[in-house]
């Protein structure tokens, strides 16, 4: 029972983090860039993400605690910049937050918020929260489960851009961004009516 427990918050941590849609933005923070670097852009963004929902899951409410931040402020803050990012995919701009950061570094923002967003980060403190607090070696293996997922899915970013072509990668990236507007929209409702229930 307990496994079929763990498989169902892989599932449901797998389609929060939803690498699969940020696979055009991807593509579009390495066009240009060799396979080589794609890879390590991949790797780096894999780890990146999966190391910021073990914190979450580790320390991330006493984090929050401490900085006298509500969860419900820390999600719209992230559908903001979500939001954002999905308003330029569908209008065919790279916005700024899009420019890759000095030397290369793109985890910014592909892994956080986009993977290690305020949805996945809620979820993992609240799994972090639950089993009267106790660490489960199966909640770490999910976690990593997820990031050697990410990695795969990104790698397969390439292959997808040579099927599609420009034409369909367009298409795609406008479907996409318009997925992370509902994403960003859809998390500001959740955060506005769990502060105000009355509404």
């Amino acid at each position: 029972m307990k496994l079929s427990n763990d498989i169902t918050t892989l599932i449901a941590l797998f389609a929060i983090v939803s690498p699969i849609t940020s696979i055009p933005v991807f593509l579009s923070l390495t066009s240009g860039s060799s396979a080589k670097k794609r890879r390590m852009i991949a790797l780096q963004t894999a780890m990146v993400s999966g190391l910021t929902l073990f914190v979450a899951y580790f320390i991330g409410d006493v984090i929050l605690k401490l900085l006298s931040i509500q969860m419900d402020a820390f999600r719209i803050a992230g559908a903001l910049v979500i939001g954002a990012i999905g308003w330029s995919m569908v209008m065919g701009k790279k916005a700024d937050v899009l420019q890759p950061a000095p030397g290369g570094a793109m985890v910014v923002p592909l892994a956080i918020p986009l993977m290690a967003g305020p949805g996945a980060i809620a979820t993992v403190i609240a799994i972090g929260n639950s089993d009267s607090g106790a660490v489960r070696i199966a909640d770490i293996i999910i976690i990593l489960a997820l990031s050697a997922m990410t990695f795969v899915l990104l790698l397969a970013a390439a292959p997808i851009e040579r099927i599609l072509g420009d034409q369909g990668l367009m298409v795609l990236t406008r479907i996409f961004g318009l997925l992370l507007l509902a994403i960003a929209v859809s998390t500001v409702m959740e955060a506005v009516h769990s502060s105000f229930p009355g509404l």
